[in-house]
């Protein structure tokens, strides 16, 4: 019985993380979307705020085939004084020019979420 219960809460758990995560991900394609308006556009994104990974696919004007992006490890972080921040800690690109500058540009660094969107994006942490 006891075992039972276990197993219950487990799935329960696991409907309501991937139920999270596709929240999340619905909402932020939006507003990726709409910022790459004239550029491309997201048709993929998925969010596992267990493991910390996103994963994500950008049509790009210019490009043949879509451009991937993983996101192996992220950490977001908010306090009152500089409000809600996002670290990107390991990410990987398919293509060479892109994974260079990503590694380059934003791996280890810390980004201010806009307050708009602060409160959606604690659901990530």
């Amino acid at each position: 019985m006891i075992a039972n219960l276990g197993v219950a809460t487990s799935v329960a758990r696991s409907f309501f993380q991937r139920s999270k995560d596709a929240t999340v991900g619905f909402a932020a394609r939006v507003a990726i979307n709409a910022k790459l308006r004239g550029i491309g556009e997201m048709t993929e994104l998925s969010i596992d705020t267990k493991t910390k990974r996103i994963r994500l696919k950008l049509e790009l004007i210019g490009e043949h085939t879509p451009i991937e992006i993983d996101v192996t490890r992220y950490r977001l972080r908010s306090n009152d004084e500089e409000g809600a921040r996002l670290t990107i800690e390991a990410v990987v690109a398919s293509r060479p020019w892109l994974d260079a500058a990503l590694q380059e540009f934003v791996v280890g660094e810390t980004f201010p979420i806009p307050a708009k969107a602060a409160s959606l994006l604690k659901l990530l942490a």
